[in-house]
């Protein structure tokens, strides 16, 4: 009977070159941006204290994988990594033509990961990839132009970030991760690093009610909710519940004709189910993606939850 190595628990980072087969580049082109790629990613590594030569490591051709070992640990990985990889990218960009110059998205996750013939088996490493490959991660790069986007599972977002004071987690967004047609979407977190954040982040007004020693009242909820049009307006507010995913929430808001009680019950509603804030959050976000308001709303119903729903 043939027996196999038994699968370790790994963390996995992924990174990808956004726009690597871009037509303006030429070979001599590809191999500065590869050679590139490698010098930013070991001067990143050396500066956050990672050992190169402890991690495994696999070129994928417009990026590259690892697999780092347990004692490296996760909380450096999602607070200072991101940042000295960014500022390694602007030091080469600095310098280079815009033919060769460097974009990367980095996906961070943990899982079983076993050896085989070829290389690595791991249902994690395939889910990490698809995160790399997120529509709506790519799309916020190309928005955005940031140098660096980040992406993490919502296991490592839960267990890691959201304890780390370091890694800011109130910039990131839960965004979903859905590759193949016909597949279930999962959850991943991203964060714009190094770049303005049109529409994606919080602005400095909500920044600053972010972080605070208890939870904003129930009427700063209800009044930011009342800010932002589509709510406010009683004929938008009826199809945001129409597109609520949670049926069992927005069935369960009581109908009352004027505005303001109204949107009091919609408030109410979401906070007694678990996860219901965070679904209103999303769906005003399919309605108004890019407005103070809706920057604000989210600030407040990070203070009114377990844990930051950006």
């Amino acid at each position: 009977m043939h027996s196999y190595p038994a699968a370790l628990h790994r963390t996995i980072m992924a990174v990808d070159i956004a726009g690597y087969n871009n037509p303006s580049r030429t070979m001599a082109h590809l191999r500065e941006v590869h050679d590139g790629l490698w010098q930013v990613l070991r001067t990143s590594f050396a500066e956050t204290g990672i050992p190169w030569d402890a991690c495994f490591i696999e070129n994928t051709g417009d990026g590259a994988m690892f697999l780092l070992p347990p004692e490296i640990a996760k909380a450096n990985l999602v607070a200072e990594f991101p940042d000295r990889t960014r500022d390694e990218l602007r030091r080469y960009n600095h310098v280079h033509a815009a033919e060769t110059r460097i974009q990367l998205r980095l996906a961070l996750h943990a899982g079983e990961v076993a050896k085989g013939s070829h290389g690595s088996v791991s249902e994690a490493v395939s889910a990490t990839f698809r995160m790399l490959d997120a529509p709506e991660a790519k799309a916020a790069q190309k928005e955005s132009k940031a140098d660096l986007v980040l992406i993490t599972s919502d296991l490592i977002y839960q267990d890691v970030v959201s304890q780390a004071p370091a890694a800011d987690p109130g910039a990131f967004r839960r965004i979903p991760v859905k590759v193949k047609a016909g597949e279930r979407a999962v959850w991943a977190w991203l964060r714009l690093v190094g770049a303005p954040i049109a529409g994606t982040t919080m602005s400095a007004t909500a920044l600053a009610v972010e972080r605070v020693d208890r939870p904003l009242p129930f009427t700063e909820l209800v009044e930011a909710l009342l800010a932002i049009t589509c709510v406010r307006n009683t004929e938008s507010r009826r199809i945001l519940l129409e597109m609520f995913s949670r049926r069992d929430i927005a069935d369960a808001v009581p109908y009352q004709e004027e505005d303001r009680l109204h949107v009091i019950e919609l408030a109410r509603t979401c906070e007694r189910y678990d996860g219901g804030l965070e679904e209103l959050l999303a769906t005003v976000r399919k309605l108004d993606p890019a407005s103070p308001p809706v920057e604000k709303l989210g600030a407040v119903i990070a203070s009114r939850t377990a844990y930051r729903v950006l």
